[in-house]
């Protein structure tokens, strides 16, 4: 998936990716040049042959080991890529796909495809790692209202060595996908993006596809591109403003000393008071034009600092549904107000997960047991079970 312009600074004219493929048939290298349109050339592709015991088939027994060894391998080619694009196995993961409403943003939808995750079976084990994209519409007659998403997620070993990887070897990490992905896309890519002439080995498509990673549109990514992304263009946000503030001091400043020397030329001018206080008056509007400005920028920068602090109320109270041994059936979160509902074997259940829920310091009002009712299961065929529904209160971002 391409990178847009702003993610890097400077934004680079051309751009070389590494595409590495660790499969059971052998690790594959290739390594793409090319402009910001479409890859050119192909600078690499071999097999690579490292030193046993750093990989055993798609399992990295030594990651450190193995990004060192790459390292010193790209060196004696004279290989300098910006960034290493890496796959998953396909039987690692555990897809589905979930219908969303149109209307919801990018932060709701991420919200809403992590509580399809199944928390509950994981809390003993690894955390998730997982990933979404849009997918193509389902049924003849799909309606516009409503949008597709692929989810997919796995636990956070194999990506994480992976990362580690990537870092050993001094290189971005840029992609973590499935394998499925990248070995389909050369042929997804071929009639919109620009594709070198060198041909390929067939055993290496997959690392070609993963290569070919840095210039497609869309794709799952492992890896979290969402909040870099987010932070950069905070970050680009911060820097546009700290400008305008300088800019509007400097010219305060000029309009300033521009009166001075021409009070100091012309002392004639001082006598006519009617143009001087024309002057002030100009230099007063000059002045609440940009108060006004710097007014607005500090109220999108309060606004920027609110959300944020509101996103990582959400992440700590998220982060105590993978210990809740309850079954969580909705979420909803309107504001500060927070609501959840779902099903428990045991009433004792549900008051300690509440009690557990109060601990975390997010809380305006801790959650409250509003609903608690012994009847059948909402399932098909299910028992007698506990129903209840928690509410409680954010803290107000400050």
């Amino acid at each position: 998936m391409r990178f847009p312009s702003w993610l890097l600074s400077p934004s680079p004219k051309r751009q070389c990716v590494a595409g590495l493929d660790l499969s059971p048939h052998g690790a594959w290298l290739v390594v793409l040049n090319g402009s910001l349109s479409g890859a050119e050339t192909v600078d690499c592709c071999e097999l690579l042959d490292p030193p046993e015991g750093l990989l055993q088939g798609a399992q990295l027994l030594d990651p450190f080991a193995l990004g060192h060894w790459l390292k010193r391998w790209l060196n004696d080619k004279h290989l300098f890529p910006d960034g290493l694009c890496l796959a998953v196995e396909d039987a690692w993961l555990t897809r589905q796909v979930v219908s969303l409403s149109a209307q919801l943003s990018e932060r709701d939808v991420a919200f809403q495809l992590a509580a399809e995750l199944p928390l509950a079976e994981f809390a003993q084990a690894s955390p998730l790692c997982w990933a979404y994209t849009p997918s193509a519409p389902q049924g003849r007659n799909p309606s516009a209202a409503v949008h597709a998403y692929a989810l997919a997620w796995l636990a956070q070993e194999p990506v994480q060595a992976l990362i580690s990887l990537a870092k050993a070897a001094g290189i971005r990490a840029w992609v973590v996908e499935p394998r499925s992905d990248a070995t389909h896309r050369p042929e997804q890519l071929a009639k919109h993006v620009l594709r070198p002439s060198a041909p390929v080995a067939k055993a290496a498509q997959a690392a070609y596809g993963l290569a070919l990673s840095a210039w497609a549109e869309t794709g799952m990514n492992f890896l979290p591109h969402r909040r870099w992304a987010r932070q950069r263009r905070q970050r680009a946000w911060l820097q546009r403003l700290s400008w305008m503030l300088a800019l509007g001091v400097s010219l305060g400043g000029v309009a300033t000393a521009w009166l001075a020397y021409g009070a100091q030329l012309q002392p004639a001018l001082v006598a006519d008071q009617a143009l001087i206080a024309e002057r002030l008056a100009r230099a007063r509007d000059t002045q609440q034009s940009l108060q006004a400005t710097h007014k607005q920028w500090t109220t999108q920068w309060q606004w920027a600092q609110a959300q944020q602090a509101q996103q990582r109320q959400t992440v700590l109270w998220h982060a105590g549904l993978a210990d809740a041994g309850v079954w969580v059936s909705q979420l909803r979160q309107h504001q500060s107000h927070w609501v959840v509902q779902g099903e428990a074997l045991g009433a004792d259940q549900v008051r300690q997960w509440a009690a557990q829920l109060a601990q975390q310091p997010v809380w305006q009002n801790p959650p409250e047991v509003h609903q608690l009712q012994f009847k059948r299961s909402a399932s098909n065929g299910g028992g007698w079970v506990w129903h209840f529904r928690l509410e409680a209160d954010l803290k107000e971002a400050r």
